[in-house]
């Protein structure tokens, strides 16, 4: 059709094993593109990428090695003439990932947040962050972020004009708006699907979790707050009879995020089941178990994981900081990250008080399925088309 616009991608951090948050989110927007009329979509990217999109064309020339570093200095130097030789109407840069020097088509650097620039990744990650994403942001066309929050740190942090800079919320995977959809998640026959290709939802096996637990989900980044998390568990456990434990589930440790320091005593009170990094049909199935879903995080610029434990019906407590009030409105119960008591209160009035968490899981669904992909799409169609039109 007339309209169509041929949208290339640089999926260069595709493919890992164990996406985080803002992988992941790409990987849907892309997906939600892709089924669109008005798109002809290209990927840019290891072979690797080629298992999330198996029908999408993908053009790995150069990208021989399937490693970060190798990765990045594929982006810099490869990347930006195969895109030029492969006729595209614009380029997607997720993640800040885009070209630092202006191209012969338009591009569109998508930035979820600036935290390296506040110093939450570690050493060589930080410093590059610092060094591309500014000299990214200058040389893109437009910048999409994820939150008015984001949006805010952008424009104080990189050097772009606010009118060049779009707000387009995330969206959720469809296994979870359907489950919001329904009364009862376990009554809605495609919420058994995933979004990357039908694999089957199951319970997690009982034998492997606590009867009653808590469930934080996120990697061990210093600003997810873990520390504080175990701290104001381990308080409630000392203090209170309730018979929860901790479940913690998320990829492992990276090098590039500084560890968090959690003194062993405090750790062992805490009870904690760590199940690592799992499918994201196991992971619905944590979600729905859980009593209470428990994101302290210090900064977020978006916050995917409350949302998903929100279109499961469980309560969610997480903090009055940075994106996260803006992203779960009146649906969660607030506490101060910073302070351990303040956690541990809003737990355990969440595991106490049966009127808060009913009304959290009522509230929840209907904020859930507000945040939808076809809708972040039909936006970014809209800055696309802007850019390309001039």
């Amino acid at each position: 059709m007339e309209d169509t616009l041929r949208i290339g991608v640089n999926a260069r951090t595709f493919s890992v094993d164990e996406p985080g948050g803002a992988v992941q989110a790409a990987v849907q927007m892309v997906r939600a593109l892709a089924a669109r009329d008005d798109t002809e979509v290209v990927l840019f990217g290891h072979p690797h990428v080629q298992r999330h999109f198996p029908d999408l064309p993908l053009d790995s020339t150069g990208c021989v090695v399937d490693s970060q570093l190798y990765g990045v200095a594929w982006e810099r130097a490869i990347l930006p003439r195969r895109a030029s030789l492969a006729n595209i109407d614009l380029l997607l840069a997720p993640n800040g990932n885009g070209p630092v020097h202006e191209t012969s088509y338009p591009t569109i650097v998508w930035v979820h947040d600036v935290n390296a620039i506040h110093g939450h990744s570690a050493g060589v990650h930080r410093l590059y962050r610092r060094a591309t994403v500014p000299r990214a942001v200058a040389a893109a066309n437009a910048v999409t972020t994820i939150s008015e929050f984001s949006k805010q740190e952008v424009l104080k942090y990189l050097p772009i004009r606010e009118s060049d800079v779009h707000v387009i919320h995330n969206g959720l995977a469809e296994p979870y708006l359907d489950a919001a959809r329904a009364e009862l998640p376990t009554q809605s026959p495609v919420s058994a699907l995933v979004a990357d290709g039908g694999e089957q939802s199951r319970d997690w096996p009982v034998d492997e979790l606590p009867e009653q637990y808590v469930l934080f989900v996120g990697s061990l980044n210093p600003r997810k707050n873990v520390a504080r998390l175990i701290e104001a568990f381990a308080q409630l456990k000392r203090e209170t009879e309730l018979p929860h434990e901790l479940v913690m589930a998320g990829p492992s440790p990276k090098r590039i995020f500084q560890q968090i320091d959690v003194d062993a005593a405090t750790e062992r009170d805490a009870a904690i089941t760590s199940v690592g990094f799992v499918s994201d049909a196991d992971l619905r199935g944590l979600y729905r178990g859980a009593d209470c879903f428990a994101f302290p995080s210090l900064y977020e610029g978006f916050g995917l994981p409350p949302l998903e434990a929100m279109a499961m019906g469980t309560p969610v407590v997480t903090s009055d900081a940075a994106s996260l009030p803006e992203i779960c409105g009146d649906a969660a119960v607030y506490v101060n990250p910073e302070q351990t008591g303040d956690i541990a209160r809003g737990i355990e009035t969440v595991l106490r008080d049966t009127q808060t968490a009913t009304k959290c899981r009522a509230r929840g669904r209907d904020r859930a399925v507000q945040f939808t992909w076809k809708a972040a799409a039909d936006q970014f169609m809209a800055v696309a088309h802007n850019v390309v039109t001039g």
